[in-house]
């Protein structure tokens, strides 16, 4: 089978497409077949060496689609199923254990999730992280219907989800961000009516024209940098930012008095060990539905050949496109 693998860290080229024995489920797991594997930012900063791992040569990718290729009697072979970015034990795929950037994958059978025949694989592949993060973020924030919802990067995988999940669950305004009229004539395509054009305006200007002063009730921050200062500022009485993500930056500073005054807070949101597999249902039971209704759904950017693995990381982490990256096996 095809896999994509680096030896050591590096830059876009250490990444090399390798032929290894398709491997041997064990006791009770199914064989997936992988048939497009996402690529994040994530998988960018493993490559390039700023997380360290024990385990080498390093197979990168947290969420993929395939088809069961040996399976069980709920999971029968040809069904299709969505791997989840997460393991049995609550890693996050990828990161300290090997991920779906390989053409066949031995799984517990608690690891998939099947799809509907309305979603296509594309779809399902580019769903699982940016989703499930986004509604880890408005749970980690105590989201209730009517709340007002600030999610920056209308482009990127948890900015959108977090714009489609806000307005699913009832929130009162939903606004969002983008970095040029480009991307805010795509975000208004989509329906996104709320959009602070950063290449004219600030987060502080945007919110206030939007709120009519108010501010948010909650800030879903995916992005980090200068950013998270202005998105702090920009938060209601009582707001909550949630951080997950810091791709254009892990400092800023923002000003205490908005902390003082205004009783705001700052929360932190991860994925990988914080989940048990009670805590994960509680957030897909919230989530699958929807994206099996059809009510949301991931845009995809680019799809690129396993071949091409480089020029797709390079593409998304360079080129910051409106929506997700995937790798074709």
């Amino acid at each position: 089978m095809r896999s994509i693998e680096f030896k050591a860290p590096g830059g876009y080229e250490v990444l090399a497409l390798v032929d290894r024995p398709i491997p041997k489920p064990a006791n009770g797991q199914l064989l997936v077949k992988v048939t497009f594997a996402a690529v994040n930012a994530v998988d960018n900063t493993v490559r390039s060496g700023t997380l360290s791992n024990k385990y080498s040569p390093v197979v990168l990718g947290n969420e993929g689609v395939g088809i069961i290729v040996k399976g069980n009697i709920d999971l029968p072979v040809g069904k299709r199923v969505m791997i989840s970015c997460f393991t049995a034990n609550g890693q996050i795929r990828g990161i300290y254990v090997n991920g779906v950037w390989q053409e066949y994958l031995a799984v517990e059978p608690s690891e998939l999730i099947p799809i509907e025949d309305n979603i296509s694989d594309e779809e399902a592949a580019a769903f699982p992280v940016s989703f499930f993060s986004a509604q880890a973020c408005l749970n980690k924030a105590d989201f209730t219907p009517g709340k007002s919802v600030l999610a920056l990067a209308a482009g990127g995988g948890v900015g959108n989800a977090g714009i489609q999940l806000a307005k699913a669950h009832g929130a009162s305004t939903v606004i969002t961000t983008v970095g040029s009229e480009k991307k805010a004539k795509m975000a208004r395509a989509l329906g996104i009516k709320n959009v602070i054009d950063l290449s004219i305006e600030t987060i502080t200007d945007g919110v206030a024209r939007l709120t009519d002063g108010k501010g948010v009730d909650i800030v879903i921050d995916s992005v980090g940098g200068a950013l998270t200062g202005e998105a702090i500022h920009s938060l209601a009485r009582q707001g909550i930012l949630v951080a997950i993500g810091y791709s254009a930056g892990r400092t800023f500073s923002a000003n205490i008095t908005d902390f003082v005054w205004k009783g705001i807070q700052m929360r932190g949101q991860s994925l990988n060990g914080w989940f048990d597999r009670v805590a994960e249902n509680k957030v897909w039971d919230k989530i699958m539905p929807l994206f099996n209704k059809g009510q949301i759904k991931p845009v995809i950017a680019k799809v690129f050949r396993a071949e091409e693995v480089a020029d797709a990381q390079r593409y998304l982490i360079e080129e910051r496109p409106f929506g997700k990256v995937l790798i074709k096996f």
